[in-house]
């Protein structure tokens, strides 16, 4: 009888928890939120020669594991740089384990405007991503589903692409590569490569309609034909760079950052609690990236190279 109250209060808590979204996030178009937002899209979209990008933009990579894994090696924005050496461009890899055109799921108030109503919170201060050339891969994962789900795919990455283009015309989809056939399920393969054609030739479709590129792959846009070798000068600064980003884009103990733990004294400077020592830790960060691609402009103009 002693346990009654508490399973009373857990089942209330879970009603509750599972009712109440107080940022009222979208996880379907979650990535739109990451852009400065613009009275007008961003334009215009490419030349049908292929991708040229803009002296000093940005360009965002979207996608799940596949994408943020490639900040790891460097390789394709190394290449970028080699083959623009004078556009001085900005990457920034927003990709996220997981994502998906259903979902892209991020910690409660990532980039909104709207924060935690404890008294002494504050909403995300993080400078938004500027709008610039987007590149999305998609596909991969959301064809496990089968072919059956093809019909929720095309819908719902048809809605991230509308909204996606009131930011920017200037969006490329990379088609999702194909399952290996040495891997683990390597058996598994050749059917779900069928299976995964199907949605390839939906992306296609997609592209088309929407009057955005499609590549079959990140070489289709730096192709690489740099001299660079592993462990470069300006891989070194690209995944050093990188690494800053992730601290920023991606950081640690959220909850006490942004969410719904800043009013707890371990959120606090512990000499002064209207101090914010963590945030003030996030704000150093930008300087630092910026720094860095300094050096990487430098490099791929033709700098020292080792």
């Amino acid at each position: 009888m002693r346990c009654f109250p508490v399973l009373i209060f857990l089942a209330l808590f879970r009603f509750d928890g599972a009712a109440f979204d107080p940022a009222n996030q979208d996880d379907s178009l979650s990535l739109v939120r990451h852009f400065q937002p613009r009275s007008r899209p961003l334009g215009p979209g490419f030349h049908e020669a292929g991708f040229e990008p803009v002296q000093g933009e940005t360009i965002s990579l979207m996608g799940g594991t596949e994408v943020f894994q490639m900040q790891d090696s460097g390789h394709f924005e190394r290449s970028l740089h080699r083959n623009f050496p004078e556009h001085s461009l900005k990457v920034r890899n927003l990709g996220w384990p997981a994502d998906t055109v259903f979902r892209q799921q991020r910690p409660m108030y990532f980039y909104t405007d709207v924060g935690d109503s404890q008294q002494g919170s504050i909403p995300d201060s993080r400078k938004k991503v500027t709008p610039g050339t987007f590149i999305l891969q998609f596909g991969k994962m959301e064809s496990l589903d089968g072919i059956e789900a093809l019909e929720s795919f095309t819908t719902s990455y048809g809605k991230l692409l509308t909204e996606l283009l009131k930011i920017s015309g200037r969006i490329i989809l990379v088609q999702p590569s194909p399952f290996p056939e040495d891997g683990p399920a390597g058996s598994l393969a050749a059917e779900r490569n069928s299976v995964l054609e199907d949605y390839r030739e939906a992306i296609r479709k997609l592209a088309t309609k929407h009057r955005v590129i499609s590549v079959e792959s990140f070489d289709d846009l730096s192709a690489r034909v740099d001299s660079d070798t592993e462990g470069s000068s300006l891989q070194r600064a690209i995944l050093r760079k990188n690494k800053l980003w992730d601290q920023y884009y991606r950081p640690t103990n959220w909850a006490f950052l942004f969410g719904d733990r800043q009013h707890v004294p371990s959120s606090r400077d512990h000499r002064d609690a209207n101090r914010r020592w963590f945030v003030e830790e996030i704000e150093k960060i930008p300087p630092l990236i910026a720094a860095e691609e300094a050096v990487i402009r430098d490099l791929a103009k033709g700098g020292e190279n080792e």
